[in-house]
């Protein structure tokens, strides 16, 4: 047979176990994930000692309004992001603009530190910027890998790239708890300004790595655009797709914050009966129950998201985390003790840490830079918060004028899920028409015909098909193989590896005959092509 062209190396031979890999592919792959692996190990040591340091200074109550102003912050930090994209947007080296940023935050962090030496009350100020961290970095990276690759291409290897945000919240968030009374909060916020720098030194190198077919190209036409502040918003309204996005978006942090203003509720309870330290239970609390969600959400994303996104689609993944939470909160009003609050948002969080972050990321794989850049990022920075803006309004109002207890907001949950859960639908059937209507997907071609082969019974011999024998026109997109047999069953003595293409013959001695074999080559989206391949058994 012809010699194959491209094999798989080590480390994507590791990764085609979990994900979709082509040759050419992993050196940036494994860069990109620990991007991301940097990047929430920094924000979970950090998220950590949040909520213990404002829960220490007030109320559950002051947690939500806090959590709200994050909001108003933001609407007067995306005028200047908007501006700093233009600033940057033609730059020679994509990455520059997200670099800047990022290196913006560390030198925030110094500030943080300097106020801790010198026992300033940060607590308020603390919490209002790193809710303003975490959906602006962790937006703009997914918006760098969006920009990274084509849409095929992120379809198959944003779920690895995924596990490395899983596997850094989970060790930060653990690590947090481990080195809390070593270092303290000055400790943990000197580490988190170290790998933020590393991660500005990550990003450049990964940008360089991506193979060329793997690279997006933009077909919408570009257009002299003004460095408008509102240009983010502009661009959400205009389309339906990108509105209900934005909505989905609103509503489901409004949701889940929800639920973390009840499982605060309960953790303040919880305090009052233990004979531990406040600020020691709860970041104690915090610590493992964070570990908790984050370890289940890697299995998560391990084991399903790829699989999920194959089967379902992304679209319809999106209907996940919905569902999960009508089931949540219809558990936990008929039940809401302490326990079943834990392992409920327990359950919740890990569904939104793996199959939902990477189904929303991945919805904005098919549309133009812009948007990718300005409108995720208005998305998932002022809507998400808008979202918190909305949550602490119904606490104050459900508090001040309705005295509703903690089933109340229960209730109150089980109700939006059901909205969150239409707007998924219609985000569903939008998806898949932008899909349809930018990259249609196409099966694979048969490239280059196999020759029947020969071949001696009582020897062992290996076969290794041609990695081009199929090729995919669809940019991006891979193929794998699988055999079947033509008629009968296939015998015990033939075997296919299909990571290495390679087909293991073995005939028992004396045996004479020739078998059919069909060779399958099928996409990532299922869409399959085969050829024949006749094998002659002869004596030697």
């Amino acid at each position: 047979m012809e010699k194959q062209y491209r094999r798989l190396s080590f480390i994507e031979r590791l990764i085609s176990r979990f994900a979709w890999v082509k040759p050419g592919e992993g050196r940036s792959v494994l860069l990109l994930f620990f991007g991301l692996f940097t990047l929430m190990f920094a924000y979970y040591l950090l998220k950590v000692i949040r909520d213990p340091l404002i829960l220490k200074d007030g109320t559950a109550e002051l947690k939500s309004y806090t959590t709200a102003a994050q909001a108003v912050v933001l609407l007067f930090i995306i005028p200047f992001f908007t501006q700093y994209f233009y600033k940057f947007s033609n730059a020679k080296d994509k990455t520059l603009f997200i670099r800047k940023v990022v290196v913006i935050f560390a030198g925030c962090l110094s500030i943080f530190a300097v106020g801790v030496a010198f026992n300033w009350s940060i607590s308020i100020a603390f919490y209002i910027w790193l809710g303003v961290f975490s959906v602006i970095l962790v937006s703009l990276y997914w918006s760098f890998c969006a920009d990274c690759f084509n849409v095929k291409s992120g379809q198959r290897l944003f779920a690895i790239i995924a596990v490395g945000g899983s596997i850094g919240a989970w060790f930060g968030a653990k690590a947090a708890g481990w080195l809390y009374p070593i270092i303290g909060v000055l400790g943990l916020i000197f580490i988190s300004t170290v790998l933020l720098l590393a991660l500005a030194t990550i990003i450049k190198i990964s940008m360089k790595s991506i193979p060329e077919d793997a690279k997006p190209i933009d077909k919408y036409e570009k257009e002299a655009q003004k460095a408008e502040w509102h240009r983010g918003f502009e661009l959400i309204f205009k389309r339906k797709y990108l509105l209900a996005i934005a909505v989905f978006i609103t509503l489901l942090n409004w949701i889940n914050s929800m639920g973390e203003y009840v499982l605060a509720k309960f953790v303040k309870q919880a305090v009052a009966t233990t004979t531990k330290a406040p600020e020691l239970f709860m970041t104690e609390f915090y610590s493992n129950y964070i570990g908790w969600f984050t370890l289940i959400g890697l299995v998560l994303q391990l084991f399903v998201v790829t699989r999920l996104f194959r089967w379902i689609g992304v679209g319809t993944s999106i209907m996940i985390l919905p569902f999960v939470m009508m089931i949540n909160y219809g558990l936990l009003f008929l039940m809401p003790v302490f326990t079943i609050a834990k392992w409920t948002l327990i359950a919740e969080n890990s569904v939104n840490y793996s199959i939902q972050n990477t189904s929303r990321h991945a919805l904005f794989l098919p549309i133009p830079r812009e948007e990718k850049y300005l409108s995720k990022n208005v998305i998932e920075a002022f809507f998400y918060r808008f979202g918190d803006l909305l949550y602490a309004a119904t606490v104050f109002i459900g508090v001040t004028y309705f005295d509703l207890g903690i089933s109340g907001f229960i209730a109150f949950n089980f109700i939006m899920a059901l909205g969150l859960f239409g707007v998924a639908m219609y985000i569903r059937s939008a998806n898949q028409k932008q899909l349809d209507d930018s990259e249609p997907n196409s099966p694979p071609v048969l490239h280059n015909p196999m020759e029947p082969q020969v071949v001696s019974s009582g020897a062992r011999t290996v076969l290794t098909i041609p990695e081009n024998t199929f090729v995919d026109p669809d940019l991006g997109d891979a193929i794998r193989y699988r055999i079947e047999p033509i008629n009968g069953s296939l015998p015990s003595w033939c075997q296919f590896d299909s990571t290495n293409l390679r087909l293991k013959l073995e005939p028992p001695v004396g045996y004479v005959s020739s078998i059919d074999i069909r060779l399958i080559a099928y996409d990532f989206d299922g869409l399959q092509a085969d050829t024949e391949l006749n094998i002659q058994v002869e004596q030697p």
